[in-house]
């Protein structure tokens, strides 16, 4: 389900005991690794049914003002748009091991796409439930025809990174059912 991102710049990706690790090797600008969710059980669910996400994370190096991050792509209705509105939920940027937790009323930063008008109610939202009330018919994921709603991060695009190194794992997602039974995914990162 996850996808060892394939336009790795300046980076490296490399697995540990029950994690992935993204590592940042030189001082470009442009230097990250991401990991997207690739799966059709989240592609195009109505943000309504969403219920939480976390990642365990192993912030072992500092490289850079960027760190690691989650990005949640979600769209103002079932369309062909790649995205409407992206939500960046950011790792405090400190050498140390924790689980970021996101649920509808976590705060981030939201970002619209573009120009694209139909974004428009994605500023000034700064919660997941923020942008459900204002629109009510939002899903979650890309409409492009790739097949990812969420990607974890390390480092950042237009920045130097060097020597930046997190690793992630036990992936949780929870969403409830139109009937509210409610289900969770987990997803282990391993070798096989």
């Amino acid at each position: 389900d996850w996808w060892l991102q394939r336009d790795v710049n300046n980076g490296e990706m490399f697995f540990v005991e029950d994690a992935v690790c993204g590592r940042i090797t030189n001082d470009s600008l442009n230097s990250r690794t991401r990991f997207e969710l690739w799966n059709d059980v989240h592609l195009g669910m109505d943000l309504g049914l969403f219920k939480e996400f976390s990642v365990g994370y192993d912030y072992r190096s500092l490289g850079g003002s960027s760190g690691g991050y989650l990005n949640m792509y979600l769209r103002v209705a079932d369309n062909a748009e790649y995205y409407d509105c992206r939500f960046d939920y950011l790792l405090d940027n400190v050498v140390a091991t924790g689980t970021l937790v996101i649920t509808p009323e976590t705060e981030g930063n939201a970002f619209a796409r573009g120009s694209n008008s139909a974004s428009g109610s994605c500023a000034g939202t700064t919660t997941l439930q923020a942008f459900l009330d204002a629109n009510p018919d939002a899903v979650m994921g890309v409409g492009n025809g790739e097949l990812y709603t969420f990607t974890l991060n390390t480092g950042s695009t237009g920045q130097d990174n060097e020597n930046l190194e997190i690793c992630w794992g036990d992936v949780s997602i929870k969403h409830v059912d139109e009937e509210g039974t409610i289900y969770e995914n987990l997803f282990e990162f391993t070798t096989l």
